[in-house]
């Protein structure tokens, strides 16, 4: 597990060092830099990588939110600020958590997990998100979430996705690997993109347009699945 790159942007030089110790207790934690305004952030991010920014709402020049507004492609944003009434509107902007003056440990240690939760999935998915199956002779490019489910034909597999079909040279099992946690066996000749599902009803379940036998024993953990979505 790599660690977070992090930076601290606040007008109040007290405050930097107060995130700063904070910072120094989480081992995940990297401290790249400290700003004293959203300005001199901005120009630190186009020169180094950063995985998450300590930001304050309250600053002259440009307030967090503004930052915010008028940037895109910045990393994960914590916001921290004496001001609870910017907390639903920060996170109109999609920010990863937000921490209230004066910070407490156990609450920052929290927001931090819920950033590497963050990080590590949206790695995880970006990696994930296209794969390449040989069919027909050619090297073809899928988006894996595309993909509506698999079916086993011996020693090769059909993918369908919405309007297509590729015939794979594989075994499913090594087609699985290839495939995003969204996935999940149904039967022993059918995988199914569990997004993709308009309706499960005794033992078949709807793929799009196409009915899918469902087994005894996979029933119920895709039942489980289904819950969870």
């Amino acid at each position: 597990m790599g660690l977070l790159k992090c930076i601290i942007v606040d007008d109040d030089p007290v405050q930097r060092e107060i995130i700063k110790t904070c910072v120094e207790q989480i081992k995940d934690l990297k401290l790249v830099g400290t700003y004293p305004n959203a300005i001199e952030a901005r120009l630190a991010l186009q020169k180094r990588e950063v995985d998450l920014i300590f930001l304050d709402v309250e600053m002259p020049q440009m307030s967090g939110i503004e930052f915010l507004q008028n940037f895109k492609d910045v990393p994960q944003v914590i916001l921290v600020t004496s001001n609870k009434q910017y907390a639903f509107e920060a996170f109109e902007y999609d920010v990863t958590d937000y921490l209230s003056k004066p910070i407490d440990m156990d609450r920052f240690s929290s927001a931090v997990q819920r950033a590497r939760y963050y990080e590590e999935n949206l790695k995880r998915k970006s990696k994930e998100e296209f794969i390449f199956v040989k069919s027909d002779g050619v090297l073809v490019k899928l988006n894996a979430f595309d993909i509506n489910y698999v079916e086993a034909m011996g020693d090769y597999i059909r993918v369908h996705t919405t309007g297509k079909r590729h015939i794979v040279h594989s075994t499913m099992k090594a087609f699985v690997a290839k495939l995003p946690d969204s996935f999940i066996r149904i039967h022993k000749s059918y995988i199914i993109n569990i997004n993709k599902v308009n309706k499960l009803e005794d033992n078949t379940v709807a793929v799009g347009a196409t009915e899918l036998p469902v087994s005894r024993n996979n029933k119920k953990a895709l039942i489980e699945r289904i819950s969870k979505t």
